[in-house]
């Protein structure tokens, strides 16, 4: 086999529910010329054997079994190997549309581009979409109003990037940018992506979008990816956002990113924060005590935040704890008047 244009690496962990569905997805790409680097990261179910049989099917897939180590573990193993001119990720309880890499192959190609991002759709554990507005939102897709699709640019054009779609799937890299690159190894951290996703958007040169949607993102209590998102592993989220800062003071640009930086992190922290059992919060909130006081400034304008964001830094800032639990009731009762609202039809609640 020549060399691929494209190589996908798919990170696979416990997820034989989903794995076929996925699989089939991209071994049906009507791109032919790719490579398909399977990491069977220590499956305790079916994953292997089910790997090991679309190999023998199929010459351009390879696999690695290895011992479970984590999802950074599992991507740098792909792309020890991946011999592609550009670079694919896909998470093994996903799928993709068959003409999604033909497409942003050939819009990285004639636009000589070190990244390219298309839309996503975003699923439950089913094949229904989680909501449907959500799904209209990406067709939208927020990034696109700031990211032309038929423009060539850096992040420092268009910085929302960083916030609105800094994920590494529903992309392509070239291979001379992931080169530069490795995921850090953190064996049970969610979140393992996040720094790698930040780092090659700083560092592409040429970034293009494009206003289609090929990529289904399914999202499961358990991360199919190598990861069990239990409650300390979603503490070490905060490690990975550590990490990911790191990485940005050390290329200088930190300053030049901060606002879009927190906007991002804060989220998925605000999220996983009241997820967690009422015994680990004190534990995670310490952690973000330290995480948001060792290095906010004051001049931080917040303009990407949502006001219950807000608050929840706030009480960070403050070192209030009590007031957090105050912030998710206060949440819950805003989500439950957006359901009245939803149901009722009425705009004055």
């Amino acid at each position: 086999m020549q060399q691929p244009l494209v190589s996908v690496i798919i990170p696979i962990y416990n997820v034989e529910k989903y794995l076929r569905e996925c699989l089939d997805s991209v071994v049906n790409q009507t791109l032919r010329e790719i490579e398909i680097i399977l990491i069977n990261d220590g499956s305790t179910d079916n994953c292997g054997k089910i790997c090991d049989e679309y190999a023998a099917k199929d010459k351009r897939i390879i696999v690695i079994h290895k011992e479970n180590a984590g999802l950074g573990a599992a991507y740098n193993s792909g792309l020890d190997i991946a011999k592609g001119e550009y670079i694919g990720f896909v998470e093994s309880d996903d799928w993709i549309e068959f003409n999604m890499y033909e497409e942003l192959y050939f819009k990285a190609k004639n636009n000589d581009s070190d990244l390219v991002k298309c839309m996503f759709y975003d699923y439950n554990s089913t094949r229904e979409p989680k909501d449907k507005l959500y799904m209209q939102k990406h067709e939208d897709f927020e990034l696109f109003n700031c990211a032309p699709d038929n423009k060539i640019f850096k992040i420092e054009d268009y910085p929302k990037l960083l916030i609105y779609h800094s994920s590494i799937w529903a992309s392509l890299y070239h291979k001379t940018l992931i080169n530069r690159l490795r995921f850090q190894e953190s064996k049970g951290a969610t979140y393992q992506d996040f720094p790698f996703a930040i780092e090659a958007l700083v560092l592409a040169n040429k970034i293009t979008t494009l206003r289609k949607a090929f990529y289904h993102y399914r999202q499961e209590p358990l991360n199919a990816s190598s990861v069990k998102r239990t409650d300390q592993n979603l503490i070490k989220m905060i490690d990975q956002c550590i990490y990911a800062r790191t990485r940005l003071i050390s290329l200088g640009v930190f300053e030049k990113f901060k606002e879009e930086f927190y906007a991002h992190a804060i989220s998925p922290l605000y999220g996983f924060y009241y997820q967690l059992q009422d015994d680990l919060k004190p534990l995670f909130f310490e952690k973000l005590v330290k995480f948001f006081n060792n290095s906010l400034s004051e001049n931080l304008s917040y303009k990407y935040f949502n006001q219950r964001e807000k608050d929840f830094l706030f009480c960070i800032l403050k070192k209030d704890f009590s007031k957090t639990l105050l912030c998710n009731k206060q949440s819950l009762l805003y989500k439950f008047k957006k359901i009245l609202k939803f149901l009722l039809g009425r705009r004055y609640i």
